[in-house]
């Protein structure tokens, strides 16, 4: 059985004990902001020709109806392949920051921050899962959330049937990530991004193609979405 899956049905057991055990804390718009990385204007990486921004979307919309039924509340920052900002600014680096302020701004104020990608290096041998977190913001929390994405992706990937290698959890200035969709990372809230599989690798970017291992990625994240939350203590402001 999927890892994912039982977290999934965990989730679902918890949901009456974690909205009775604590009072829900006002004042968020949602638990979950979820933000699918990149649009039809930046692409992102691409692989067996599809580009990232469809897959990101494609995750991300599996995501969300798992989780609310898990009665986690759910806000994403894009619904379709439009940028969310004009993606007009000269410097590439600031037109990608306003973009991601949007996109944070877009979900309100979410208990937690979560970015859908895939990865990409000039060597098409790399391949595998790994997350990155931000130190400076939420860095405990940030981290903690990231390392129960990063098990529960890699976990649902490797059920599926494709080993893939765990290239761990990364905090992004250490990791040479300072810009980029990485200004996701300093949201004001714990954030996480997650890079499930390597599209510039042709047996991941074929793998993608795969509508059961897209499923399965999506629940790989809904798996440590609810493993934080449970352990984290934090009441699920139910509707």
């Amino acid at each position: 059985m999927l890892r994912a899956g039982a977290a999934v049905a965990t989730g679902l057991a918890l949901r009456p004990h974690l909205a009775a055990a604590q009072e829900a804390e006002s004042g968020f718009d949602a638990d979950v902001g979820l933000d699918p990385g990149h649009s039809r204007v930046d692409v992102g990486a691409s692989g067996d020709g599809v580009g990232e921004f469809q897959h990101t979307l494609d995750v991300t919309l599996r995501i969300k109806p798992l989780l609310e039924a898990a009665g986690v509340r759910v806000n994403l920052s894009r619904a379709d392949h439009a940028p969310l900002s004009e993606m007009s600014h000269r410097d590439p680096t600031e037109r990608t920051r306003i973009e991601q302020e949007a996109r944070i701004a877009a979900v309100g104020r979410a208990r937690v921050y979560v970015s859908v990608h895939f990865n990409a290096l000039g060597d098409r041998r790399v391949g595998g899962t790994e997350t990155y977190y931000n130190a400076d913001n939420f860095g405990a929390e940030s981290w903690r959330l990231a390392g129960a994405l990063q098990d529960g992706v890699v976990a649902a990937i490797r059920a599926y049937g494709y080993a893939t290698p765990d290239r761990g959890v990364k905090e992004d200035l250490r990791a040479g990530k300072p810009y980029g969709h990485f200004f996701s990372l300093r949201g004001g809230m714990p954030s996480a991004l997650v890079e499930g599989l390597f599209l510039s690798n042709p047996t991941e970017a074929a793998l993608l193609t795969d509508d059961g291992v897209r499923e399965a990625i999506a629940r790989g994240y809904v798996g440590g979405i609810l493993e934080y939350f449970a352990a984290s203590g934090l009441p699920l402001e139910t509707p």
